[in-house]
């Protein structure tokens, strides 16, 4: 399929999109941060792990029960028929005052709370990610369409000049025919740029909750390069502290081996705890009650000092221990995989990165030697040393390579994006810095 487009018509094309206001990149992210319903069950649940912590804690001070009931009783014998009425208040005390597998227990509720948290932040920043690339997806679809219109409106005054040359017998029915292929040629692909636009669109609608028609646009003199302070080993040990997936993993070996100690104390530590009891009981009987049961207050108090020592659970008590081991390698384990699977990651962004430094060069020179080309075969078509076709492919390959560099400029955006999130520095203030480099369309 043959392409074409002219700087001059690129640029005309991007002047003639005018809007009266467009979204930035951080007002979408705010947005999304609204509307996402998986940060919303994040945030619950990070909140309700707090709460279990204080629940925890709740178990190691003194638990201190109130109970009172209000009573009847009748007697019918042979000898006595009377009935009594009474009526109980009493206070009960249970406080362990030393309970390591307590002690573990609220380690361990402390740890999950830590890691809803990081967790939370880990889904905002997921967040991020997923709307900044369908934001830029939007950007990339967008910019396809403004050329392929260029492409459109530069083929249709071929075809016109065909046409017109056709009529005065200049050109012949070949001519006419390659110019009628081309202009229906772009016209479909000017059909699926459209719809690309609806599809980015519709996408940042389901993510957002609101409609988003047009957005700024990457600034031309967006620096393409790297950071040259910033290498592998550098992005990879910022990895190691600051990302989120690795924190909770870190967490997650943690929470693991504290296991092994719950289950090592609730199976060989006595617990030990202050018991305690306040009662009031007050009788009143009926007459014909015997002799000897009065009316009266009754008043009791108790303390005492237990200890409860695990001894043997038919084997259980080792096989926990045993499991909960098994279990703190396996997190070990687990972290060990997933950490390679960052560290490849990063080496593999970091190439793509330097890659497309490289490649947004050479299409640069690449644009300037096609548009020479194009420009060199219309003199040539213009005195009849070279054919519409030929002026036809000139002016697809320069179409090719402009909107070529596009993608490779907002994909390197996006690789970066992406070392950012893997590293755990996609912060709202990064956004910011990008948002700076968004220029509105005139």
């Amino acid at each position: 399929m043959k392409k074409h487009i002219i700087p001059s018509l690129i640029a005309a094309a991007v002047l003639s999109s005018t809007t009266a206001h467009a979204e930035s990149i951080y007002e979408v992210y705010k947005l999304a941060q609204q509307h996402d319903p998986s940060l919303r069950a994040a945030a619950a649940t990070y909140q309700a792990q707090k709460e279990g912590v204080t629940v925890t804690k709740g178990n190691l001070y003194p638990n201190i029960t109130f109970n009172g009931n209000l009573g009847y009783d009748k007697t019918d014998t042979d000898a006595n028929n009377f009935d009594s009425t009474s009526n109980t208040l009493a206070l009960q005390l249970n406080y362990p005052i030393y309970s390591p597998a307590l002690g573990y227990a609220v380690d361990s509720v402390e740890l999950s709370s830590k890691s809803a948290g990081i967790s939370y932040t880990n889904a905002a920043e997921d967040l991020a990610l997923k709307t900044l690339t369908e934001y830029f997806n939007l950007l990339i679809a967008q910019s396809t369409l403004q050329t392929t219109e260029a492409l459109v409106k530069s083929t249709a005054s071929q075809l016109d000049r065909a046409k017109k040359q056709y009529e005065v017998g200049l050109a012949s029915i070949t001519d006419l025919q390659d110019a009628q292929a081309e202009y229906d040629s772009v016209r479909v692909t000017e059909l699926s740029a459209r719809s690309s636009v609806s599809y980015a669109q519709k996408a940042l609608y389901q993510r957002t909750g609101q409609e988003i028609k047009s957005i700024p646009q990457l600034a031309k003199d967006y620096p393409i390069r790297l950071d040259p302070n910033m290498s592998v080993d550098s992005l990879i040990a910022k990895a190691r502290l600051d990302n989120k997936e690795l924190q909770i993993l870190n967490l997650s070996v943690e929470s693991a081996e504290n296991n092994v100690n719950i289950q090592k104390a609730n199976g060989r530590t006595p617990t030990v705890s202050i018991t305690g009891s306040l009662s009031r009981k007050d009788t009143d009987y009926s007459s014909g009650a015997p002799a000897s049961m009065r009316d009266g207050v009754t008043n009791n108090a108790s303390v005492a000092l237990g200890v409860s020592i695990p001894l043997y659970s038919g084997g259980a008590i080792n096989a926990s221990v045993r499991q909960a081991t098994s279990q703190a390698e396996s997190a070990t384990e687990q972290r060990a995989s997933s950490l390679q699977a960052i560290e490849l990651n990063i080496r593999s962004l970091y190439l793509d990165l330097q890659t497309a430094v490289a490649q947004i060069d050479a299409q640069q020179q690449l644009i300037r030697s096609r548009t020479s080309a194009l420009e060199a075969t219309k003199a040539g078509y213009d005195v009849g040393t070279r054919n519409l076709v030929e002026l036809l492919d000139a002016q697809s390959n320069l179409f090719n390579a402009q909107n070529t560099y596009e993608q490779y400029r907002y994909n390197f955006v996006l690789k970066k994006l992406n070392l950012l999130e893997a590293t755990g520095d996609l912060t709202e203030d990064k956004i910011k810095e990008l948002d700076k480099w968004l220029v509105a369309k005139n």
